[in-house]
């Protein structure tokens, strides 16, 4: 009655109990339960108490009356996701995965609060990453996508890949998502899987990519994706990079690059990856200049990610005032190149007057294949 009205004081007792069962010995786990016993008596409806004295029937062995106490718990505190996460530990301790994937499912479901340690436990203590898709991770978009990310950042690249399957099937998925996925595949080392993926994540809205295109959004008719696979646009001091929806060369849409005439800049504008195999391939863009000073103006520059001794190629030079007009370039990919990049960028000036200043627009930026007799 005392302990219901919060009139008695179990903590030295407790504290004295935790003290004695962190020395490690037989003797002291023995006392530690005893005094776990008489802080129940006081207060039998305590969960924490009920948990402190199962963890310590599981050190000293006793599973039948370790369970009885972790049954305890859940009873007087079935809605706590830290009570349930404490009885999840017990079942991962006595090599019941099943029963634990079930009661953190419940817990990721409702909060994302222990997120960081349910996932640790799935990654060291879990066996089967499939019986964790299959009981430890709700029908919750949140849950699933926060468990895709936990994967990739340790690396677990097989785990990652059935995770990212379960993931999109489920409809999970979005661009930012896909997007993570496919950085993730290439800085693994796989860019292959990586633009496989991208490209079935983004099905009709690219028909050919992969197959006769091998650049998305050349025209930047939609906002950049957070994807190797789209464009990045850098921001640097003495440089505005936009999309532009007021000009383009065809469609809506244009990269609009607006220098401020206050640096000699030596950077890339706008970049993305491509996937390609050996084979001819045609470069192409639509750049439109006004007013951009100095002898150094916007090029492109196309280089193999891995080793740009293979091929690392700039071409094009647009300064001044100029209508729309197009740029080419051919390549010849070998059989070692895998991935490439593909930069807009304005190399620094030498002269004496080099600040750049004005504006340029491009767009309608493509790479496809051409006279494709090479053998796969």
């Amino acid at each position: 009655m005392l302990c219901h009205f919060l009139l008695c004081n179990n903590a030295p007792l407790v504290w004295r109990a935790r003290d004695l069962r962190a020395a490690g010995g037989r003797e002291d786990l023995d006392q530690a339960i005893g005094m776990f016993r008489k802080a129940l008596q006081q207060d039998p409806q305590d969960p924490y108490r009920w948990a402190d004295i199962g963890d310590a029937f599981l050190e000293a062995g006793d599973e039948q009356d370790a369970r009885y106490s972790y049954n305890q718990v859940l009873s007087l505190a079935p809605h706590s996701a830290y009570f349930r996460l404490r009885t999840a530990n017990f079942h991962f301790q006595i090599d019941e995965e099943q029963e634990a994937l079930t009661i953190t499912a419940q817990i990721l479901k409702v909060t994302p609060e222990y997120d960081s340690l349910i996932f640790t436990d799935y990654i060291t203590v879990a066996d089967n990453s499939d019986n964790v898709l299959r009981f430890g991770i709700p029908d919750d978009r949140r849950a699933a996508r926060a468990w895709l990310d936990s994967l990739m950042q340790a690396g677990r690249v097989d785990d990652v890949q059935r995770t990212w399957d379960w993931v999109a099937g489920h409809g999970y998925a979005d661009d930012a998502l896909a997007g993570r996925y496919a950085e993730f595949l290439i800085r693994q080392g796989r860019p292959d899987s990586a633009a496989s993926a991208w490209t079935s994540y983004l099905g009709a809205r690219a028909p050919d990519y992969g197959k006769s295109a091998y650049l998305f959004n050349g025209g930047f008719e939609s906002e950049p994706i957070e994807s190797p696979f789209d464009w990045k646009l850098v921001q640097t001091e003495g440089a505005e990079v936009a999309r532009d929806c007021t000009t383009a060369w065809s469609g809506q849409c244009s990269l609009r690059i607006a220098f401020a005439g206050t640096q000699n800049l030596d950077f890339s504008a706008a970049s993305q990856f491509a996937v390609v195999r050996q084979g001819r391939y045609r470069f192409q863009a639509f750049v439109r200049t006004e007013g951009l000073t100095t002898d150094q103006g916007i090029r492109f520059r196309i280089s193999d990610v891995d080793a740009p001794a293979r091929l690392d190629v700039k071409f094009g030079q647009f300064t001044g005032s100029r209508p729309w007009s197009a740029v080419e370039s051919d390549l010849t990919i070998g059989p070692e190149t895998r991935l490439l990049q593909i930069q807009v960028i304005r190399s620094p000036s030498l002269k004496f007057d080099n600040k750049i200043g004005g504006t340029a627009w491009i767009d309608d930026l493509s790479l496809e294949r051409v006279l494709d007799n090479t053998p796969r």
